[in-house]
């Protein structure tokens, strides 16, 4: 044996040494770090700071462009009108926690989306005790979705939910139809994931084997691609659609993918909805109101009503409309009757955030 093959057998004696150290290492890590933290207390576990109970929700929005933090913040505060405030952080790039005081509000929030800022959705699940807020699955949203040309005898609750399945996963029904043998359109809530396509209808098969086509209608529905039919991007930014080279009035989906519904006045700058990090929330409303202006308690019932139709006046001043006008067609806030459009002096973007009027189905 020559000092070569010598050297080589010491070198593999040596890396053999050193890997069975390694693992000898990792087991008593591992042994070590075994040991199970129970902490004590009765608040353990509870959501709360100071004593205040708070809930939160952890979301994103659909784009790949930054979001202006203090922007959308007040866009959004002034959209929900929390009653006892929320606090809004940006607690990763792009991921976002609010955390609201009242219960109504995040049972608001949560049922009333979906939300949007700029046009651009918001996907977002509440976060519970024991959770962490960056572990939360953020990929699907939920929808109103309108069921058009169901035909009688394919109407019922049972029919609905497997229906609901078929477009994603069922949530509920919306109770106040229930019973009717046939109406215009019948709404469902469905959990949709947002990295599939929007189905645009399903072809149902009727007991006489016979087939037809139901037609699907998304309520609050932002921001999709005409080509791709995913949520989060336009066509003219799909590369599939630039590839594909196909016209516009060519594309598998259009706007008619979009329930109908007129737009709710925009409402005030949200400031006064607002909470500092490490402020306190507002003081619990008063049962009746002194007045509906000033500094008066703001009344927590009836002052959503579907989107909402007056605005709650800012603390310590008022919000004051101005004569703006848009062209006909333009998306504005307010209708007026010769077709314009007039605009109040808050941002464009509170028509966007999802606080809009929608339709109800006509029996």
């Amino acid at each position: 044996m020559d000092d070569s093959d010598v050297g080589g057998a010491a070198q593999a004696v040596s890396a053999e040494a050193v890997d069975k150290l390694t693992v000898s290492w990792a087991e008593m890590a591992v042994e070590g770090e075994a040991e199970e933290f129970a902490p004590a207390g009765d608040d353990v576990g509870e959501v709360e700071v100071d004593g205040e109970k708070l809930w939160a929700i952890v979301g994103r929005f659909l784009t790949a462009k930054a979001i202006k933090l203090e922007f959308m913040r007040q866009v959004m505060a002034s959209v929900w009108q929390p009653v006892r405030g929320v606090q809004v952080t940006e607690i990763q790039p792009g991921l976002f926690l609010f955390v609201f005081y009242h219960d109504t509000d995040v049972e608001y929030v949560l049922d009333g989306g979906p939300w949007a800022f700029e046009n651009n959705t918001l996907v977002c699940r509440e976060v519970v005790g024991g959770m962490s807020p960056g572990d939360v699955p953020l990929d699907t949203v939920d929808m109103w979705v309108q069921l058009h040309d169901l035909p009688m005898g394919y109407t019922s609750q049972k029919v609905l939910e497997q229906a609901g399945n078929f477009i994603g996963k069922f949530v509920k029904h919306d109770d106040r139809f229930v019973g009717a043998p046939w109406i215009t359109f019948y709404r469902i809530r469905v959990s949709i994931a947002v990295n599939k396509p929007l189905r645009r209808g399903m072809k149902l098969l009727k007991g006489d084997k016979t087939t037809c086509w139901v037609f699907f209608k998304y309520e609050r529905l932002h921001k999709f691609c005409f080509f791709c039919g995913l949520m989060g991007h336009v066509h003219t930014f799909c590369l599939k659609a630039r590839e594909s080279r196909v016209p516009v009035d060519k594309l598998s989906y259009g706007a008619e993918l979009r329930a109908g519904g007129n737009r709710g006045s925009a409402r005030g700058v949200g400031e006064s909805w607002l909470i500092p990090v490490g402020g306190k929330p507002l003081p619990m409303p008063m049962s009746e109101p002194e007045s509906d202006e000033g500094d008066g308690g703001r009344p927590v019932e009836g002052r959503r009503g579907g989107g909402g139709s007056g605005s709650a006046m800012p603390r310590g001043g008022e919000v004051v409309a101005t004569g703006k006008r848009r062209r006909e067609g333009q998306q504005g806030c307010v209708g007026s009757e010769d077709g314009d459009v007039a605009m109040n002096d808050v941002s464009k973007n509170l028509c966007m955030a999802g606080a809009t009027i929608q339709p109800r189905p006509s029996s």
